[in-house]
């Protein structure tokens, strides 16, 4: 039995070896008859460019899981939750997830914390 990323990785590498020996269709330059169709292929191009670089609007999310973060060690993750201030452990076999403490705990950690801060301010 094999741990951690390695078998992964070897799978992964012994596919693109593959991948790069299978022989790949080639793009739309072998569409292109006249010159209208290019001039469209052109302009689908130039339209997707714009989409792509054009900026939209930031925001700014406070979520919780904006304040989480997580280091992945094979299977187990280890992260830290800012609003709680807990470290906690995360472990997936399979399809499963495992975390100590829970979500639940954290949040109502952070909970019982704000609490405690609005009463020393008030």
């Amino acid at each position: 039995m094999e741990y951690g990323l390695i078998p992964k990785i070897d799978q992964y590498s012994d596919n693109k070896a593959l991948e790069m020996q299978k022989v790949q269709p080639s793009s739309n330059s072998s569409e292109i008859r006249d010159k209208e169709n290019l001039k469209q292929i052109q302009q689908e191009t130039i339209v997707k460019a714009k989409e792509a670089s054009d900026v939209k609007e930031a925001k700014n999310e406070t979520t919780t899981s904006s304040n989480k973060f997580e280091v992945v060690l094979s299977n187990t993750n280890f992260g830290y939750n800012v609003s709680s201030k807990d470290f906690y452990v995360k472990v997936s076999r399979g399809s499963v997830e495992n975390q100590y403490p829970t979500e639940e705990m954290m949040k109502m950690k952070a909970y019982m914390l704000s609490l405690s801060e609005e009463a020393v301010t008030a």
